[in-house]
């Protein structure tokens, strides 16, 4: 860094302390007489206020920075045209745009800060506040129960997962009586297992014999339960239409009786697409042995769990058993069509689900825009990050006209508020620049004009956005175009 961007930078620094610690303190100082009455209903203890303005500090920092700001740039500018520094830089060959770098850089870095806190600090500033005056209201109510919304559904169109949760921590993420239905994948089948059984000419009868559902193709767990038996019209056919399966005769000598046998057959079935192999049958008895069936899902299958509580650990979604007596185990409920009126019905102790996409930030975000669309009136501020906006959008593709301009300008706008920052440089230097001894209140006079008109068109932009009358982009992003190409035009006549 060149001692000339030093000296500048240091001549910026102490002013811009001064004036944001000024209107920190006016501004705090303001507010707290407002708020002195609901304070003390409340019975807020001081240490509380304390922890309520420190709450509020990172919001009231998206204000008072750029005002700030350009109020120390005229200060500086007007200082160093007064004793003709500027005059001198310039005479020595250097441009009035090398001369402000540091001002850009230093406006550049509070952008980006002011970012971060739009995105990061600010979104969840109203809920910590709503929590610390309940804490005033009530110290001997659990705060837990203060975190939780209940009844929230979410769908995700995306993945085809519904959600049904009684009620969701906020904070930690955790659910109570949650419900969540998701589509199984096309690569999952079941498959049936079936030792020894017999034909007894209305039905075919198993014994020890188990029906699989596997999930996906590479499934080593499958869910599983006992089959007695198959009708005819599950089966396919009866046992002439098994004996007419692909396959070889074999001779069995049982005693003194021989047996032709068939064996090593195979078929598949056109109706249900079901592939069969059967070891062997005895065309007189019906009794056969080593029958095996498998068959891909049809549309429609699905997969339900249900649980007394779920918990977001290690990045996946775990699902435990509660005190409910209704939910003891966790229920796995497998659905192999739209129509299965008799799924299987797996238990589990705790059972983890990484395959699901949802995490508690794709809750929280529904429940924190959820409930800003809910509201009849045009929000006065941004209150939402671009993530949450993101993801909302993501999970309600098929939102209102109305809905969509209301995000769509609130997330132009998380975006393009950090650059006001960077664009008050541009607005100082035409007006603190100019050579010759000036009075200094003219800085003061002009820093307050161009920040109450700027504040105007940004709140006006912000409302015609959101109402739809003006496209989110243009209503976000005006005030920095024109503010900036004002002080582009301005700062390319001073002389």
């Amino acid at each position: 860094m060149r001692l000339l961007d030093r000296y500048l930078l240091k001549e910026l620094l102490l002013p811009l302390g001064v004036c944001l610690g000024g209107f920190l303190i006016f501004w705090i100082s303001f507010d707290l007489l407002g708020e002195l009455e609901k304070l003390q209903s409340d019975h807020a203890p001081w240490l509380g206020v304390v922890q309520l303005y420190w709450i509020r500090l990172p919001e009231l920092l998206l204000t008072i920075l750029p005002v700030g700001e350009l109020l120390a740039l005229l200060y500086a500018l007007t200082q160093h045209s007064r004793s003709h520094e500027l005059t001198a830089m310039r005479a020595a060959g250097i441009s009035l745009w090398r001369i402000c770098m540091p001002y850009f850089a230093v406006g550049l870095l509070m952008s980006g800060g002011l970012y971060v806190l739009n995105e990061v600090v600010v979104p969840d500033a109203r809920e910590r506040e709503n929590r610390l005056r309940a804490d005033w209201r009530d110290p001997s109510g659990a705060d837990s129960q203060r975190n939780w919304v209940h009844n929230l559904h979410l769908r995700n169109p995306l993945t085809g997962t519904a959600w049904r949760i009684g009620s969701f921590n906020v904070l930690s993420g955790e659910l109570r009586q949650v419900r969540v239905q998701m589509d199984l994948p096309t690569n999952a089948w079941e498959e049936l297992v079936v030792p020894t059984g017999r034909w007894t000419s209305v039905m075919w009868q198993f014994t020890n014999a188990l029906e699989y559902l596997h999930r996906s193709e590479h499934d080593d767990n499958p869910a599983s339960r006992t089959k007695l038996s198959m009708t005819v019209a599950e089966f396919g056919g009866t046992l002439d239409s098994v004996i007419a399966w692909p396959g070889q005769w074999v001779v069995r000598q049982v005693g003194t009786n021989a047996f032709t046998n068939r064996v090593k057959l195979e078929h598949t079935d056109a109706a249900s697409g079901r592939r069969w192999t059967l070891g062997e049958v005895n065309p007189k008895t019906g009794d056969f042995a080593d029958l095996r069936g498998r068959a891909n899902l049809q549309p429609g299958a699905r997969r339900t769990l249900i649980a007394d509580t779920a918990v977001w650990t290690n990045g996946i979604w775990r699902f435990k058993t509660g005190t409910s007596p209704v939910h003891d185990q966790v229920h796995e409920i497998l659905f192999r069509s739209r129509a299965d009126d008799y799924p299987f019905d797996k238990k589990w102790d705790e059972l983890d689900a990484p395959e699901l996409a949802e995490t508690p930030d794709v809750l929280r975000s529904e429940v924190r825009v959820g409930s800003q669309m809910g509201k009849q009136v045009q929000l006065q501020k941004i209150e939402l990050s671009a993530r949450e906006i993101a993801i909302y959008k993501n999970l309600h593709p098929n939102i209102s006209a109305m809905e969509r301009a209301r995000l769509d300008t609130q997330l132009e706008v998380r975006l393009a508020a950090p650059w006001t920052c960077a664009v008050v440089v541009l607005i100082a230097i035409p007006f603190g620049a100019p050579s010759g001894r000036r009075n200094l209140f003219f800085g003061v006079a002009g820093s307050l004009a161009i920040g109450f008109s700027y504040f105007v068109l940004q709140r006006l932009g912000f409302a015609l956005g959101q109402s739809g009358q003006v496209t989110p982009w243009m209503a976000a992003w005006l005030p920095n175009l024109v503010f900036a190409a004002t002080g582009l035009f301005l700062t390319s006549r001073v002389r």
